[in-house]
């Protein structure tokens, strides 16, 4: 099943530049990431919707670069001329599941890791939005605390949060927690 279909990007290398398309694959395994270059990029974004279960034949597989890894699986799956789609009916409910991380321990994990954590919001510094490089981007700068960016439309000051897909990594001195596309939100 597709559980979250990521923005298309626009890329520019030492093999020339095109489009690239990534969707987080799941089933009661785990999780996976697709990705589809140019001309497969279009037409997967036409063919896969957010929700739907579909089977593939003919992909590719490889190793994921740590830079762009949104998901902690080491291995994703890539698009390539004879790969085939087809929506299919799944036999199983897709039920969200964290395995929580403790705060104290992301010190000693590697920077690009991939965490479920739990957490309550000490400070809520609001939202910020800027433009660099031609990039837009918005962030939501948020302190938290633990025992022992989605934009929300509340505040969430004192309340505690369940954060999926989290990715650690390294800003101003120390390590922090970056959101992404796929990174999934509750308020509890």
């Amino acid at each position: 099943m597709i559980s979250c279909k990521h923005p298309k990007r626009k890329y520019i290398n030492s093999n020339g530049e095109g489009e690239i398309s990534t969707w987080d694959l799941v089933d009661d395994t785990g999780a996976i990431n697709l990705v589809a270059f140019n001309l497969d990029s279009y037409i997967m974004s036409n063919k896969l919707i957010e929700g739907q279960s579909y089977e593939f034949d003919g992909l590719s597989i490889r190793t994921v670069d740590n830079m762009y890894k949104k998901l902690p699986h080491a291995y994703q799956l890539i698009v390539n001329k004879t790969t085939k789609v087809q929506e299919i009916i799944m036999s199983f409910n897709y039920q969200l599941t964290c395995n929580i991380t403790s705060l104290k321990e992301i010190e000693t994990l590697s920077l690009n890791s991939i965490i479920d954590v739990q957490v309550q919001v000490l400070r809520d510094y609001g939202i910020t939005a800027g433009n660099t490089n031609g990039n837009s981007w918005t962030r939501r700068e948020l302190h938290v605390a633990q025992d022992g960016a989605k934009i929300i439309p509340t505040s969430v000051i004192c309340k505690w949060l369940k954060i999926k897909n989290i990715k650690v990594d390294w800003f101003n001195g120390s390590r922090t927690l970056v959101s992404m596309g796929n990174t999934r939100l509750s308020i509890i």
